[in-house]
């Protein structure tokens, strides 16, 4: 497990990315880039939320949903994400939300 996140906050972040990584990946989305960004909040601290396309193809396939830590800048007027942190949260791989993989992978060792 990371540092940054308990288990329980996690396991809110996938109920919460889960509805963010749907959206992005439905066929309607007006999501017309290969990233989003979306900031969450839980239990005070915050997250962001990455979905990225790696074809760009309509309907979406091969995309993924992983969760970063925010952290307040040291003049602490702004946040910035730690982009050396994440957990992979969902894998597409098809064009079909039954497709969806729940991902166990981090970038600094096993959940």
């Amino acid at each position: 497990m990371t540092n940054w996140i308990t288990k329980q906050e996690l396991k809110t972040a996938k109920s919460m990315a889960s509805e963010i990584f749907q959206d992005f990946n439905r066929a309607y989305c007006h999501q017309e880039g290969e990233q989003t960004w979306t900031e969450i909040q839980i239990n005070g601290k915050f997250f962001d939320v990455e979905c990225f396309d790696d074809y760009m193809d309509k309907p979406r396939t091969d995309t993924y949903c992983a969760i970063y830590p925010v952290y307040p800048t040291k003049c602490g007027k702004y946040m910035e994400t730690d982009g050396g942190n994440w957990v992979r949260l969902f894998t597409l791989k098809d064009d079909s939300l039954m497709g969806l993989v729940i991902n166990k992978e981090v970038n600094n060792g096993p959940i």
